[in-house]
């Protein structure tokens, strides 16, 4: 079977142009549930259209449901949906969790694509999204081609990945800087691009970034032509082009460009061979003026990154005209052909059959009658029913059975061809169409089995009412030596970081018991984004881990959940933040894989982590730490030119990202993985709202700690905890802070 080329479209010209060009399929947004609000996006009315007019033409139509789903939304989402199912929707790509169980059940028969949002690395995840009749899964654009081949071998899911356009600096979905900025958040669709402004990098309080290379998180564009062959091989199934922002003339050019080199290699791959002059309109028309080819063939690099240039450039429509050879000129107008057939004699109904392949129709009008005046003759009718001009069909062959001396109106031969036409688009699509099962919209949204009656929700205790309702999590072994086992700490969270700077078991050990000892738990908190070289190492050292006898885990992604499933599945596992509960529908696709204590998302309003708080679930509501804002498979310190694996040099003190506001945004090295994670540059801290936080029924509050000194640890943690204890004049020792999105929310 052919790869797909899969198009971008984001309104109903880009839609046709993708099809002209040669698509095999395109994605839309509707009007709502997409990652792209920005996008211009189409009416019910336009989307429909498209879906039929795509079906015509052959063509599939996958429409994005790639955002986060607020509870008071998700009830929502089956209408939105049924008449684009009804018309033969081909399958929806999906990044929340309780959107997909949603889906499952309400619509069983229609294809759900795990969005690249969510972050999906390896097997483990797409293995399990099985279960929720995820047919294709689009992974990590930061996964090589190695990492692929053994996702499509270990799990024959189809797969689908980019091979041009727009880069994302963060791995997609786990960037939360656009929504730190203000309430436009990436995971709701309404990314603010802050990768794309100007940045110093320092190191040590020195500037280490070149004045003249300003975009240090700025990707250039990929553009896989000269490895397309190696994609195609390696057995992906669907070639995507990032763009539904993009114009018409964009999608019709980038598409028109794949489909000519897909065909070039499906025809002879061995005399596959790039123009470097195809290359080049690529980077010149549509780019930011050099490309890449991404992250098939290199973990990370400074040659993936636009640094001094950050816009786009782009021709003018006479010059880009003149730059395309005819190979590539933007495709016309494509009609369908098919062939008709009219039958008219005296005292009889006038007959027109439209054939498309092995689909024909006839249709029958007025009974034809002798000329009295003047007569029809046969290049009249043909003219008259030849006129096909906004209908995707064109008539190539006519024939034409008829005495020669009929009247035969305009008005009638044009009524004729209408319904002609309309019963022919009826009987080409009518496989296609579906009929919407009956459902209980209130019923639907709730009969997950994790779902709490209204008294089990009114029953539970205030935060206040909690005998240890303080949670801490340290990064450094210096920060685990110096906290102190608080009478109302009732759980430690050590990082994955942490721990591999404890070298001595023994000393390890020593540290652990001095909270095991005062009945305080320990978890292990392993990192947001898992990898298979991360995974290899974790099984190898699993043996020294299970000796330290962690108290349970927490876990930041569907990938490490299902391995500690399968690991440690008589230990507790907790999700961290950046799964994103963000509905009871979630929560209950984590309660049937045993995982029913959850570290609420940074995005949630307080009304929204009420609510949840409110369920069955066991929820945890962060109060203190800084932000991640970005999970990167890039590192600053490598881009420039400082790689401590390649220069054996010493770890700076302290990296920062600094931003035109002169603020300084911590950047933390993942060595052992070279990858980064990029903080806020104001912690969190809901010091002057824990009056209300403790009248909710939370487990527990955390405070996470990154590289504060021991003394500031020591300060925070004795000021939350005597907030927890609802002390009166309790002094603040953070001065400045930010409340995050507690009382704002997100778009």
């Amino acid at each position: 079977m052919s790869v797909e080329l899969l198009a971008p479209a984001g309104d109903l010209d880009c839609f046709m142009a993708a099809i002209y060009a040669g698509a095999d399929a395109i994605y839309v947004g509707g009007c709502s549930f997409g990652a792209r609000a920005y996008a211009k996006n189409f009416s019910e009315e336009e989307l429909l259209s498209a879906i039929r007019m795509a079906h015509l033409y052959e063509k599939k139509v996958y429409m994005t449901v790639n955002t986060l789903v607020k509870e008071a939304e998700l009830k929502n989402l089956p209408s939105f949906l049924q008449p684009y199912y009804e018309e033969g929707l081909d399958g929806v790509i999906v990044q929340d969790l309780g959107a997909v169980s949603l889906l499952r059940r309400i619509f069983p028969d229609l294809e759900i694509h795990a969005s690249t949002q969510m972050t999906i690395t390896g097997a483990g995840a797409a293995n399990y999204l099985k279960n929720y009749g995820v047919t294709r899964i689009v992974p990590a654009r930061e996964l090589s081609l190695a990492e692929l081949k053994r996702l499509k071998a270990e799990t024959g899911l189809e797969l689908e990945t980019f091979i041009h356009g727009s880069m994302c600096y963060c791995y997609s979905g786990q960037c939360l800087y656009s929504s730190m900025l203000g309430p436009r958040s990436g995971n709701r669709g309404r990314c603010a691009g802050p990768c794309r402004l100007p940045y110093q990098v320092q190191a040590d309080g020195r500037m280490i970034s070149a004045k003249e290379e300003p975009y240090q998180l700025s990707l250039k564009d990929l553009c896989t032509l000269p490895i397309l062959p190696k994609l195609i091989e390696a057995g992906i199934d669907s070639f995507k082009i990032e763009g539904r922002m993009k114009t018409a003339a964009y999608v019709s050019f980038v598409t028109s460009m794949y489909r000519k080199y897909i065909d070039l290699y499906e025809k002879d791959p061995k005399a596959y061979k790039v123009d470097l002059q195809d290359i080049r309109m690529l980077q010149d028309r549509f780019s930011r003026g050099s490309s890449q080819m991404g992250y098939y063939m290199q973990h990370n690099g400074r040659e993936l990154l636009s640094l001094k240039k950050a816009g786009y450039q782009t021709f003018s429509p006479e010059a880009a005209e003149l730059a395309q050879p005819d190979a590539v000129r933007q495709p016309e107008e494509k009609k369908l052909p098919v062939s008709g057939q009219f039958f008219a004699y005296p005292g009889e109904p006038m007959l027109l059959t439209l054939t498309k392949d092995t689909v024909s129709v006839t249709v029958s009008g007025v009974t034809a009658e002798e000329a009295t005046n003047r007569v029809a003759t046969q290049e009249d009718v043909k003219k008259q029913l030849q006129k096909l001009g906004n209908t995707p069909f064109v008539l190539e062959t006519f024939t034409c059975d008829m005495a020669d001396s009929l009247f035969l109106p305009n008005k009638e031969l044009n009524e004729l061809r209408r319904q002609a036409v309309s019963r022919l688009e009826d009987a080409l699509l009518s496989g296609r169409k579906r009929t919407m099962q009956k459902y209980d919209d209130g019923k639907a949204v709730k009969e997950i089995g994790s779902q709490p009656s209204a008294k089990a929700a009114s029953g539970k205790q205030a935060l206040a009412e909690k005998q240890r309702p303080l949670q801490v999590q340290i990064a450094h072994p210096y920060q685990l030596k110096k906290l102190e086992p608080d009478d109302l700490l009732g759980r430690v969270y050590v990082t994955y970081d942490c721990l591999q700077e404890l070298a001595d078991p023994a000393e390890t050990e020593k540290m652990l018991k001095r909270f095991r000892d005062k009945q305080i738990a320990v978890y292990l908190t392993f990192p947001a984004v898992t990898r298979q070289q991360t995974f290899d190492r974790i099984s190898q050292q699993w043996n020294d881990i299970e000796k330290l006898a962690f108290d349970g885990y927490c876990a930041g992604n569907l990938e490490m959940v299902t391995f500690l499933r399968e690991r440690a599945a008589q230990k507790p596992c907790i999700t961290d933040s950046g799964c994103y509960v963000f509905q009871m529908e979630t929560a209950g696709f984590y309660d049937k894989i045993g995982v029913t204590e959850h570290i609420l998302s940074y995005e949630l309003h307080r009304s929204e982590a009420k609510a949840l708080a409110d369920g069955s679930h066991r929820w945890i509501l962060p109060v203190y730490g800084y932000i991640p804002v970005m999970e990167t498979a890039n590192c600053l310190l490598k881009t420039n030119g400082r790689c401590l694996k390649q220069t054996k040099a010493k770890a700076p003190a302290e990296l920062s990202l600094v931003d035109r506001q002169k603020k300084k945004l911590r950047v933390c090295l993942h060595c052992d993985r070279c990858e980064n994670t990029i903080y806020n540059a104001l912690p969190l801290s809901l010091h002057k709202e824990m009056p209300e936080i403790r009248r909710m029924p939370m487990e527990a509050v955390l405070l996470r700690f990154t590289e504060e000194t021991a003394g500031q640890m020591q300060k925070i943690s004795e000021m939350y905890a005597k907030l927890c204890r609802g002390e009166n004049g309790v002094q603040p020792v953070i001065t400045e802070f930010t409340k995050g999105h507690f009382l704002k929310g997100v778009e």
